[in-house]
């Protein structure tokens, strides 16, 4: 403990350490990486948004509101993707095309919340093709 943090500490019985705890908004995209074995997916993982607080209680309840977030942007993205999905049948249907003619679609995303004192890294998949 250094002079400085001694002498706080003299003066304020209660101190607290600094602490730096972080909320990160994560997405999973997920793509086709091709028909070997039957077929086979992946996903990269992005960091959309952070935020930094100043302790665990107050990043703990930061994440539960930023948790409702990602359920919303996840159940927005699976419509999305369903409704992708029925266009391109549709568009198929009308020009008597079978569904073999569009390549596999990636896939909806998924989000969720990392909370913890530092911010992950983003990663991205494999790609057994490259």
């Amino acid at each position: 403990m250094s002079y400085l943090e001694a002498a706080f500490d003299a003066v304020i019985k209660d101190s607290k350490p600094s602490e730096k705890w972080y909320v990160v908004l994560m997405e999973d995209s997920s793509y086709y990486g091709g028909p070997e074995e039957g077929g086979w997916w992946g996903h990269d993982t992005d960091v959309l948004k952070y935020a930094v607080f100043n302790n665990e209680e107050a990043a703990l309840q930061a994440k539960e509101r930023v948790k409702e977030l990602a359920s919303e942007l996840e159940a927005q993205a699976r419509t999305e993707y369903g409704e992708g999905c029925l266009r391109q049948l549709e568009w198929l249907d009308a020009r008597g095309l079978d569904a073999d003619f569009f390549p596999e679609d990636d896939g909806p995303s998924r989000y969720w919340v990392y909370c913890g004192q530092e911010i992950p890294q983003p990663s991205v998949g494999p790609r057994h093709y490259e």
